[in-house]
This record gives C-alpha cells, structure tokens and sequence, in this order.
C-alpha cells in the first residue's frame, strides 16, 4: 500500500505549489514576466512576440533584450508595470517579493504566480505558460 500512496503523492507535488486557475476570457496578448527565467520561457513555447515588459537579466534570447524593462525581480517598478496594461503578469514565487506581487493583484492585474520547484516541474509549467498565451503547450 505505499507504494501507490507514494506514487499519488509524487504525481500531485507539484500541483501543491500551483496557484488557483487563472480565468482569461482570451489568451494573454499583452504579457509581463518578473523573472528572466519566465521570459526565456515565454519565448520558447512562441509567446515571445506577447512579452512587453520584463525585468533586469533577461536577456535570452537576443529579442529579450529588446523588451522594456521594469526592475529587477527583487525590486519591480510598479507603476511601469501597470503602464504597460499587460493582460497578464508572470510573477515568480520564490524570487518575486510577495508584497510585490499583492500589490499588482491589488491594483487589479491578472497576476498568475509560477515556481517549478523540480526539473520535472518544468513541462507542466510551460504547459501552463502555453495555454494562458494561447500558444499551446509549448
């Protein structure tokens, strides 16, 4: 009988660290990502071309650099962000400063928090980035 509880608990680990479904009533055209790890992943399921502001370091790949940035990830500008009218902000939970991100939620921004915490964690991320982009599952 351990075996298959283990196994249950393995699979549903990582929806532990997953936030409440965030409800779109279209993909994301207008994207903000607060980490540079989120923006590389942005670009590599194809909503690259969705990302209008980002942070301090994300600078891969070369189009990155191009984006209007907004802080870094430890100290965003807010008020930058909220200029920008994204559709969604990508926040990052254990690099984004949490009274950050409550205040961008705040102020009414779609604001979906993201964390793989394990290397298995990362294709149900970009999953995750794919569907609220429209871009599918990367």
């Amino acid at each position: 009988m351990r075996f298959p509880l283990l196994l249950l608990v393995t699979l549903l680990a990582p929806l532990a660290h997953a936030e409440p479904a965030t409800h779109l009533t279209q993909p994301a055209r207008r994207v903000v990502s607060l980490s540079p790890h989120i923006t590389e992943n942005l670009f590599v399921i194809g909503a690259g071309n969705r990302v209008v502001g980002t942070v301090e370091f994300s600078n891969y790949p070369e189009e990155a650099k191009q984006i209007r940035q907004i802080g870094s990830y430890e100290k965003i500008d807010l008020e930058a962000v909220a200029a920008l009218r994204p559709d969604l902000v990508i926040a990052w939970e254990s690099g984004n400063i949490a009274s950050h991100v409550a205040r961008l939620k705040a102020i009414g921004l779609n604001v979906v928090v993201t964390e793989a915490r394990r290397i298995e964690d990362v294709p149900a991320d970009l999953e995750r980035l794919g569907g609220l982009s429209g871009t599918g599952t990367g």
